[in-house]
C-alpha cells in the first residue's frame, strides 16, 4: 500500500503513514493529512488544505484549495467543498433521508455544496441537498434541513437564520434598506454586503 501510495504523493504534501489514501486520489501541494483519515478513490483535494485525525472522505468528493477539515468529520460522495472553507471537528454531512439495516438506495442525485469561505462548527448535521452560501457560518451543534444563503449566521435544531455575519467573521449590522436589498457592514474590517429583502426578513 506504502509503494502504491507513493505514486501520487508530490512534493511537499504530507501524509501521515497511518492515513488510508487511494492512489486514484488527486491531493494538491501543500496539503497535510493526518492520521487514521481515509480518502477514497477519485477524491480531488486542493493545494493547502488540512485534513484531520480520523476524517473520511469518499468518492467523488471535491475539495477546494485552502480548507481546513477538522478531526473526525465525515464527508460522503458527491460533496463540494469550495476555497477557504472551514469544517470543525465531527461534521457529518448526511446522505440517507430514510436509512435502514440492509437497504442500499440510490443516491445519486443527492448532493451538497459549501461556498468559498464558509464555515460549519463542530458536531454540526448537514442534511441531503443543502447548499451552504458564502461566508455563511454554521454555529456549533447544528442540524441544517434547509440551504442557507450568503452570509447568514445559522445555528440550533434546526437550524435558524439568527444574523449575518461578515467574511471576516464578525456580525454585520444593518446600514440601510430599500424595497429589494439591505446593505449591512461590518464594524471591524468595515467592508459591505448586500443582502435581499427576502432573505433579511427571515432571521429571528
Amino acid at each position: 500500500m506504502k509503494k502504491q501510495e507513493g505514486k501520487f504523493l508530490r512534493k511537499g504534501t504530507h501524509i501521515h503513514p497511518s492515513a488510508v489514501v487511494s492512489d486514484k486520489a488527486r491531493i494538491g501541494k501543500g496539503t497535510r493529512v493526518w492520521c487514521f483519515a481515509q480518502i477514497r478513490e477519485n477524491a480531488v483535494i486542493g493545494k493547502n488544505c488540512n485534513i484531520g485525525n480520523g476524517v473520511y472522505i469518499d468518492k467523488f468528493v471535491k475539495i477546494g484549495n485552502n480548507v481546513s477539515i477538522h478531526n473526525k468529520s465525515l464527508l460522503y460522495r458527491k460533496v463540494v467543498i469550495e476555497d477557504d472553507v472551514f469544517i470543525g471537528p465531527n461534521v457529518v454531512f448526511v446522505n440517507d433521508k430514510n436509512p435502514r439495516s440492509g437497504t442500499i438506495r440510490n443516491l445519486d442525485k443527492t448532493s451538497w455544496k459549501v461556498e468559498k469561505g464558509a464555515s460549519i462548527g463542530a458536531s454540526s448535521v448537514i442534511m441531503p441537498d443543502i447548499r451552504i452560501g458564502k461566508c455563511a457560518l454554521i454555529g456549533a451543534g447544528s442540524l441544517v434541513t434547509n440551504s442557507v444563503p450568503d452570509h447568514a449566521l445559522v445555528y440550533g435544531s434546526p437550524a435558524k437564520i439568527r444574523g449575518f455575519v461578515c467574511e471576516c467573521g464578525s456580525r454585520l449590522e444593518l446600514k440601510e434598506k430599500d424595497e429589494s436589498f439591505c446593505r449591512m457592514s461590518c464594524s471591524k474590517c468595515g467592508k459591505i454586503a448586500q443582502i435581499e429583502i427576502s432573505v433579511f426578513s427571515l432571521c429571528e
